[in-house]
């Protein structure tokens, strides 16, 4: 890969690139920047929706500078270019309930957790070494009055099982998906995979996934190697999910819902005392609740939040065998702001004893705040105080600043 310097931090050439597209669209295309409706779309884009077809793109550009501890002390930076399309077959074809998704992605520049924290937790949810594929696609058939969904496909696993609804502004990765599922196959490494959900009513949910999770499974992979992450070269991951939700609790009087999940994977395992083990398994716990709403928008956005997690696996398996994490998200703090967000949370990781580490946990705080510049782009300066990162490196404090541009025409 190409790069180039700047200031002593070498910047590789694929987000230079990014970065000059996004300013030229901003500079020819100032709508892009600006809401729109629908009467302002171009013709083509109107038409191509009355058939079904829908269109995405999303750039996330992210720097980081580590000021103390860790690994090393210094600055990182990386760039996420997706882009998506989702087809309503019933608009299409006429054939009901059913959709075809598709989305590509690519990743570049440095992996901040290697680069500068050597954190277990992983601080930001997209780190990874640089890839080009096709993230996502799936074809998914909805049955029987909306209670039966199939989703058959390359799947990222976190946009349907342990998603932390209350968690998602935030950029720690235990905060997605808990570091004690580390056979979990989302970002960067969606997998093949069949889903099952079954909603009876709007009060309980239950679904089920079969996973090729696995070193093997590289469908749709063009460049790099996303799923190196995975610890096993053999086996399927079995995951279920049941919850459920509710529009008032006695407490609070407010929305919110409960999940569990219990998961099996039947590969084979490395230990920590270097002998193979047959299966892995865990469990995660997630509780989402909102807390405040104002009056005058009872059924908006605006509101402060919490989650709680707890979750579980074997430890002599996973560096990450017991997870607890809590936080706190408020959604508009003012009127005049409805789209800005700011929060805090904080996450407890114990670690394996077969590390044999100096430290045997790492606690990840995180806070931030989101400024939504305009309907398509948003800022984000997100500051955390890592202790015991990597149970080996002194407690590091990265700040990161994240730019975001979406575009959904």
């Amino acid at each position: 890969m190409k790069s180039a310097e700047k200031s002593g931090m070498i910047i590789p050439e694929t987000i230079i690139i990014k970065v000059w597209v996004i300013l030229g669209l901003i500079v020819n295309f100032p709508g892009i920047c600006h809401a729109q409706t629908d009467t302002a779309s171009p013709k083509l884009f109107s038409r191509l929706q009355e058939k079904g077809f829908t269109f995405g793109i999303n750039e996330t550009l992210e720097g980081y500078y580590n000021f103390t501890g860790g690994k090393r002390t210094g600055s990182a930076i990386a760039s996420t270019f997706d882009v998506n399309m989702n087809t309503d077959l019933e608009k299409l074809t006429g054939l009901p309930g059913a959709t075809l998704y598709m989305d590509l992605e690519d990743h570049a520049g440095n992996n901040p957790t290697d680069k500068l924290i050597g954190d277990l937790q992983v601080f930001d949810k997209h780190n990874a070494a640089p890839f080009l594929q096709i993230l996502e696609i799936w074809y998914q058939q909805i049955l029987f009055n909306q209670k039966l969904r199939v989703k058959i496909g390359k799947i990222d696993a976190n946009s349907e099982f342990s998603v932390i609804d209350n968690g998602l502004d935030f950029i720690n990765s235990s905060t997605q998906v808990t570091p004690t599922f580390f056979v979990f196959p989302t970002f960067p490494d969606p997998v093949p995979a069949i889903n099952i959900f079954f909603t009876p009513d709007k009060l309980f949910y239950t679904s089920f996934a079969i996973d090729d999770a696995n070193q093997n499974a590289r469908f749709l992979d063009f460049y790099g190697d996303p799923v190196s992450v995975q610890p096993t070269r053999n086996g399927v991951l079995l995951l279920s999910e049941s919850g459920l939700t509710w529009d008032k609790l006695p407490i609070f009087g407010k929305d919110g819902n409960l999940k569990i999940g219990l998961w099996k994977h039947t590969g084979t395992f490395s230990k920590f005392n270097a002998k193979n083990q047959q299966g892995a398994g865990g469990f995660y716990l997630i509780a989402n609740q909102t807390l405040w709403k104002p009056a005058a928008q009872n059924n908006g956005s605006r509101g402060i939040r919490m989650f709680i997690e707890y979750t579980a696996t074997d430890s002599t398996v996973s560096s990450v065998y017991e997870h607890f994490g809590s936080g706190v998200i408020w959604t508009g703090p003012s009127a005049d702001h409805p789209k800005d967000a700011t929060g805090f949370s904080a996450h407890y990781a114990a670690l394996s004893p077969g590390l044999d580490l100096p430290d045997n946990d790492e606690l990840n705080m995180e806070a931030f705040y989101k400024l939504q510049i305009t309907s398509r782009m948003n800022i984000k300066p997100d500051i955390q105080y890592i202790i015991h990162p990597g149970g080996r490196y002194k407690n590091a404090f990265i700040g990161t600043l994240l730019l975001n541009f979406s575009f959904n025409p």
